[in-house]
């Protein structure tokens, strides 16, 4: 196995000579395994290896178990090993939510941490053949697309792994931005899984045959968590048509990934010589779009938000097929995306506009900047329209009572599912105006309230997408009204810059 891993590394590039190396280790069969043979290497690759290891608060007196196995197994062999200890059901509970996300975002948190400490080179973890299969049936049960169903990669930047969490706030926070002071090595560490060519059944066998323990984790036998549904009932129903059934699984994806890699460039060359590109403007020709099919269509969408957004943060395949869409819906509709870029139709054409595009902005009506809301506990404050915004996130106490003040406001966090900013009007902004659901756009809303055209632009709105949920000093959105059930509630208090 030892010949596998290396082969992985050499083949991979995930390693390269004076590294240093630290390994996340919880105490499972994976990560020691990963850690024993790194270790074996350590001479031929000429690298230095390290230790994190990252105690929840989960699972009591098994997690502290866990903590000193991981000890025991460094001091014995004389590597150096950091623990952090954090609460993550509190934190979840914060966030808003489950452990499982929490749990990956503490831990992220806290190898970003340790590897910016000891300037890390390489960030490696015990992510194995069978782990990668899991994640490709997953994605696939979830609706992914190319990308998600290509599975794991043996390396990726450690920096696009989520943000910092020690100090964020909940999911819906905006600006998850990482640290870009990290490490003396920059923004050049690596996440690497030296073990994605190894099954569990191989890793199992040579720790058997060594005579290495490792600790299990209970929580890996429970049903509660999808991926283990996919490990203790799909997967092995699987191997009983096909014992490699998760290799089989594992060889596809790696066909699909070469394909997507294929049609990435084909998209790229396709963008370069049918759109037209301006200042944070990308201009489509509709109809050689649509010809285009997918997912070929999808992928030059993809293509030509990350050009204007500087990443495909958030973007899905659910908004490269809204966009598509809009080819059948007539001239003039339009629709938000996240990273602040709008994509409309005109005459047939696709328009993509950037945060920086003021034709955009003229045509939509819109004055002034738009202000992303960074959702804490914190009090925060914004300025728009010579209004000043102080908001923060709290828990509700039961009975609490809403305040009925026409400048202060509650929102229930549970229904803000994407980013929040603070604009003036767009063409296509609307609210729930009525319990059952029934709309309003804020245009009809705002002659129905005989507001002087010359005034609407500069009126402050409360956005998520094109739902408005507050326009300021006027109506709320019914969607969002805090009812005795929500827990965590938005409070924004407005007054006169």
């Amino acid at each position: 196995m030892l010949r596998k891993i290396l082969g992985t590394i050499e083949r991979e590039g995930l390693i390269k000579a004076d590294d240093l190396v630290v390994v996340g280790v919880s105490g499972g069969a994976d990560s020691i395994c990963l850690l024993l043979t790194l270790l074996a290497l350590k001479r031929q690759l000429k690298i230095q290896v390290a230790a994190v290891h990252v105690h929840h608060g989960i699972r009591g007196p098994e997690a502290d178990r866990d903590e000193a196995f991981v000890r025991d197994v460094c001091k014995s062999r004389g590597v150096r090993l950091q623990v952090y200890r954090r609460n993550v059901p509190e934190l979840a509970k914060r966030w808003r939510v489950s452990l499982e996300e929490a749990g990956r975002r503490v831990r992220y948190d806290c190898f970003r941490e340790m590897m910016k400490e000891i300037s890390g080179d390489r960030l490696a973890v015990a992510h194995n053949r069978d782990d990668n299969a899991e994640t490709v049936l997953f994605h696939l049960f979830r609706g992914s697309g190319l990308k998600g169903l290509s599975g794991i990669n043996y390396q990726t930047p450690l920096m696009q792994l989520g943000a910092p969490v020690s100090e964020a706030g909940p999911a819906w926070e905006a600006g998850n931005v990482p640290d870009e002071s990290f490490g003396e090595q920059g923004s050049g560490a690596m996440l690497i899984r030296p073990l994605l060519d190894v099954s569990r059944k191989e890793i199992e066998k040579y720790l058997q045959e060594r005579g290495i323990s490792f600790c299990q984790d209970s929580t890996n036998a429970s049903s509660e968590y999808s991926r283990n549904r996919i490990r203790l009932n799909i997967l092995p129903e699987a191997r009983k048509i096909n014992e490699e059934a998760a290799a089989n699984i594992v060889r596809a994806a790696r066909m699909l990934k070469e394909t997507e890699c294929f049609l990435k460039e084909q998209a790229k060359t396709w963008l370069k010589e049918r759109a037209q590109t301006e200042e944070a403007e990308i201009r489509l020709p509709g109809a050689e779009l649509f010809a285009a099919g997918e997912p070929l269509s999808g992928l030059i969408l993809r293509a030509a938000f990350e050009q204007l957004a500087g990443s495909l943060k958030d973007i899905t395949k659910r908004h490269t097929d809204a966009v598509l869409e809009l080819l059948g819906k007539g001239t003039g509709r339009r629709i938000s995306l996240p990273g602040g870029v709008t994509a409309r139709n005109e005459y047939g054409t696709v328009i993509l506009s950037g945060r920086k595009s003021r034709t955009f902005l003229e045509q939509a009506e819109t004055e002034g900047e738009e202000k992303f809301l960074h959702l804490t506990q914190e009090w925060r404050e914004e300025t728009l329209f010579e209004w000043r915004f102080r908001y923060r996130i709290f828990r509700r106490e039961p009975g609490e009572k809403i305040p009925e003040n026409r400048y202060t406001k509650w929102f229930a966090c549970d229904k803000i599912k994407d980013n929040l900013s603070l604009r003036g009007r767009r063409p296509g902004d609307w609210f729930q105006a009525f319990a059952d659901g029934g709309r309003q756009t804020v245009k009809t809303y705002m002659i129905n309230e005989k507001i002087p055209p010359d005034r609407r632009g500069q009126i402050p709105l409360l956005t998520e997408g094109s739902h408005v949920l507050w326009i300021v000093g006027g109506r709320i959105s019914e969607a969002y009204k805090v009812t005795e059930k929500c827990e965590w509630v938005l409070e924004i208090l407005v007054s006169r810059a």
